[in-house]
């Protein structure tokens, strides 16, 4: 199972200020700033309750400050690796009327250990156990907390050149729930200009919709640490399984998760939040093999009305309008047999512009043409190519009874942005020209198991 992200997006910068602060004894205020954490974490087992990780989040706060923004690796000198926190930090991880219950959260985090899993220079896979927290200390005379974090974590926090989760430490810190602390990872893993390519179902003409997250259950069970585990090598039990029925699953972490991140962003404390979807069951009336993540944000907001789906709703859909087959052939075959093909570069490039005529306003074909008139001047066939994407659009039954509006927006959306691409090429909506954009990177989903 892999992914693509394609021209990566931050999803972090929210259109308006938030109204909560958070404190560092080092730096002193600071408003919703971004760190990342490795995949590995993001991807791995929730083994921590609700203040052991805020806890986290804010130890990496610090890690960011003392090491990242300093473009420092990791130290060398065990000295260096203590942070000193004060009564005052412990009540803004928990509460200030619940320092005791953070101060006890503390201590429990130098006893657990999260899984990770990575393959050696071998190729070898290698399961393992590390600590956040390697040891803790409490000052009598100063008050002040001591915690030394461990070296085997820390290149998981600063060495991160790529599959790395970059989230908003202010919205991850408001979060009441360990289930919808890992959701809301597990979203800003996704939520940038990411698309799902999956080839066997590209294969039968469907192509996954941007910020769409297709996760098979026995990885989500994994992840929010659901299912029973054993020791690998004693076999003996070290957690039970819970919440065995999807259904406990849906209200207790989907529906409960969802809600609490979609009220935080509707009251401006979240970049982003999420719908679900089942996937189809394994035979009939069996259980629910998958479910579908749809990642809203403010810059790639839910169409619509902005609110949690429910039955009645128009349905969700995790494939692109265009992704049913337009016809057997492939698209260069199409291209090969359009009767425009054979035409003068003059004949195709005016039946280009009155083509884009019939559903763009005037400044939009002025513009496209452009583009296409420079891409057409290093590559003969740019007109006809763009005409076969327009036409295949136009057999789809649901452009030919869309609105203006809609025809409008799937050619500008998907036929001059997305499906030129089987050309190799693709062209920019006006607004995005400018904006620069990354490499596409590549990277399995979920591979840290």
């Amino acid at each position: 199972m892999k992914q693509k992200i394609e021209n990566e997006v931050s999803c972090l910068n929210l259109s308006e200020p938030m109204n909560i602060t958070l404190r560092y004894p080092a730096v002193g205020k600071i408003t919703h700033e971004q760190v990342r954490w490795s995949n590995a974490i993001v991807n791995s087992p929730v083994v921590y309750g609700l203040i052991e990780r805020r806890t986290l989040y804010f130890i990496t706060g610090e890690v960011k400050h003392k090491y990242t923004e300093k473009n420092l690796g990791v130290p060398d000198s065990w000295k260096d690796l203590y942070f000193h926190l004060t009564d005052d930090d412990l009540g803004l991880i928990g509460g200030q009327k619940n320092v005791p219950r953070t101060y006890a959260a503390l201590r429990e985090l130098a006893k657990k250990l999260v899984p990770v899993t990575f393959k050696n220079e071998q190729g070898q896979l290698i399961r393992g156990e590390v600590h956040w927290v390697d040891s803790f200390f409490y000052n009598t005379e100063t008050g002040l907390y001591d915690v030394r974090v461990s070296p085997e974590i820390m290149p998981y926090l600063i060495d991160i050149s790529k599959s790395f989760t970059t989230f908003d430490l202010g919205t991850a810190m408001l979060l009441r729930s360990k289930y919808s602390q890992k959701m809301y990872e597990l979203c800003s893993q996704f939520c940038g200009d990411f698309r799902f390519l999956d080839s066997g179902e590209k294969a039968q003409g469907h192509v996954y919709k941007k910020r769409v997250v297709p996760i098979q259950m026995e990885d989500f069970r994994r992840i929010f640490n659901l299912d029973e585990v054993r020791d690998p090598r004693t076999k003996k039990v070290i957690t039970p399984a819970i919440y065995t029925s999807f259904k406990e699953v849906r209200q207790f972490i989907l529906e409960a998760t969802q809600m609490e991140l979609f009220e935080l962003y509707a009251a401006k404390h979240s970049n982003l939040w999420f719908d679900f979807q089942e996937g189809p069951r394994k035979g009939r009336g069996g259980k629910v093999s998958s479910i579908f993540i749809y990642i809203y944000t403010k810059e790639f907001p839910k169409e619509g009305i902005e609110k949690p789906w429910q039955k009645g709703d128009e349905p969700l859909s995790p494939f692109e309008e265009y992704a049913e087959p337009v016809e057997h052939t492939d698209i260069h075959q199409r291209m090969r047999e359009n009767v425009w093909y054979n035409a003068g570069k003059e004949a195709q490039e005016i039946a280009l512009q009155t083509l884009l005529g019939h559903y763009l306003h005037e400044d939009e074909v002025f513009y496209y043409m452009k583009q296409i008139r420079l891409k057409a001047g290093r590559s003969y066939d740019s007109y006809m190519q763009v005409i076969q994407v327009i036409q295949d659009k136009e057999k789809q039954p649901k452009f030919k009874s869309g609105t203006d509006t809609y025809r409008r927006n799937s050619i500008i959306k998907y036929a001059l942005r997305v499906n030129l691409k089987e050309f190799g090429w693709s062209l920019e909506p006006m607004n995005a020209t400018t904006k620069n954009k990354k490499k596409p990177i590549e990277q399995d989903l979920f591979s840290y198991r």
